[in-house]
């Protein structure tokens, strides 16, 4: 604990040193975080592709060796449509639940082929054998659960709208789905029941489904999981709370949880959203300390993100930069495990700037997804997915450098992010992500006989620009993402 908080005051004190235009990078292996995969949510756009083609090519190139090889596929399973009493406008965002009224016997039951198309993409994934974890998330229980028969949050917002005599009923649903998954071979690693429990849900804003819990709820919820896992011998775990945002209102539901041995007995990941941190190192450095001090022996992972708002146009190297940014924060300065984009495809819209919007890794043309294209985010993803197998060992990267930059809101951020993993093989793999001018890089002192650099700028994507011996110093263009692989 205490090699890393030195570590960070120093690189908090480097802060203030500036040495023109050159710039060096130190490397520490303490402490070193296992990185157990990078990955995305198909929530909610799986169900909206049933055509076999566009299906074959979006899982080669997210879930194939030739594309992005991601390991971690989320599976939303959705809370289902009340045909009386529905307030969510966009039919994309509205899911077929496998559990539905049958008129004919006056019951709920369950029919595993419904939300057909999203279990074709999930099984069209598998088929290219990258993905090895299956995480099983809802933004809502069943409508038939909540206290008002929706699945957007409650009429006022700001309190649980799942019924207080429902909890072992979603819990059984939930778990119910989950032995389906498995009996079908899918390679289920964790569960989330809880997504964004701080944030209010429901009210006015009902743009997609939500369920709002306060932290003594989230570990009640949670505590008869964890019982009915270990009742029903599932080899699953809990992957909790799904944190809305790392900071103030993170800390009671992590704490909370924390305390009850139960609950823990079945916890196999800590989760949190990186929204809203994209120009805030200095919280991402302060989790960072905190995972190490306190939540050292979990597993953390960033499960969702995607810019908030969306200012770039889809081609935009500034958004693919953005996104960089964050994947290089969340490992060096917040020490996850993994990393998971929001979503793989969204609907694109056009500002009145005529900027194509979307905060997908492919945005889909047309309300109808017949037609999607990738998003300079999936370059971004990929330079970091393609060079980082599962269990490369993070390490810490602290440059003698580093400006601060204004995002024109009120947001700071630097515009010098580093990430730096040793994967299996011995590589030493660095990814520089430079949002200012072309820098001279000094990379560390390593004992290795070649490297490889490839670069994304406004000219290049992914483009490998240099293969040979290795040499110490490299320059970084303008706005740029540039992964080095040593060794």
């Amino acid at each position: 604990m205490l090699p890393y908080i030195i570590r960070f005051l120093a690189f908090l004190t480097a802060l203030s040193n500036f040495f023109g235009v050159n710039m060096k990078i130190n490397l520490f292996a303490v402490p070193e975080q296992t990185v157990t995969g990078f990955g995305t949510s198909a929530c909610w756009w799986a169900q909206m592709i049933d055509e076999e083609a566009e299906r074959q090519y979006l899982a080669k190139e997210l879930f194939s060796e030739e594309g992005l090889g991601l390991n971690i596929y989320r599976y939303n399973v959705g809370g289902g449509v009340n045909p009386g009493k529905n307030r969510i406008g966009e039919p994309s965002r509205r899911t077929e639940s496998f559990l539905y009224y049958n008129e004919e016997s006056g019951q709920f039951e369950y029919d595993f082929t419904r939300d057909a198309n999203a279990q074709a993409m999930l099984f069209e994934a598998l088929s290219y054998g990258c993905v090895d974890t299956v995480v099983l998330f809802a933004n809502s229980p069943h409508y038939s659960m909540t206290v008002n028969g929706e699945t957007a949050g409650s009429q006022s917002g700001g309190v649980t709208n799942l019924d207080e005599s429902r909890y072992q009923d979603f819990v059984d649903y939930f778990l119910t789905i989950t032995e389906y998954f498995l009996s079908r071979g899918v390679p289920v690693k964790y569960i989330s029941p809880v997504n964004e429990p701080q944030w209010d849900w429901g009210g006015d804003w009902v743009g997609q489904e939500g369920c709002h819990y306060s932290a003594e709820q989230v570990v009640k919820l949670m505590e008869l999981f964890a019982q009915g896992i270990a009742e029903r011998g599932l080899d699953v775990k809990l992957q909790t709370p799904e944190s809305g945002q790392i900071g103030a209102n993170d800390t009671p539901y992590v704490d909370a949880l924390l305390e009850n041995k139960t609950v823990m007995a079945q916890v196999g990941s800590l989760a949190y959203h990186s929204y809203w941190t994209d120009t805030n190192a200095e919280t991402k450095m302060e989790f960072g300390v905190r995972r190490c001090r306190t939540l050292g022996q979990y597993q953390v992972d960033m499960t969702e993100w995607c810019e908030l708002p969306c200012k770039h146009d889809v081609a935009d190297v500034e958004a693919a930069l953005i996104m960089a940014r964050v994947i290089a924060n969340d490992f060096n300065l917040a020490r996850c495990n993994s990393w998971s984009s929001w979503v793989a495809v969204n609907i694109g819209g056009t500002d009145k700037e005529g900027r194509r919007l979307s905060d997908g890794l492919f945005y889909a043309v047309d309300n109808d997804y017949r037609e999607v294209k990738p998003t300079a985010r999936f370059t971004a993803l990929a330079h970091f997915a393609k060079f980082v197998p599962v269990g490369s060992k993070s390490l810490t990267a602290v440059p003698n450098i580093t400006d601060i930059a204004e995002d024109g809101g009120g947001g700071r951020y630097y515009p010098f992010s580093l990430a730096a993993f040793r994967t299996p093989e011995r590589k030493t793999v660095i990814v520089i992500v430079n949002e200012a001018e072309e820098r001279l890089v000094t990379l560390p002192t390593l004992l290795a006989k070649g490297m490889a650099v490839y670069t994304t700028d406004k000219d290049r994507t992914l483009e490998k620009t240099f293969d040979g011996r290795y040499r110490h110093r490299i320059t970084v263009p303008e706005k740029s993402i540039t992964t080095v692989v040593i060794g």
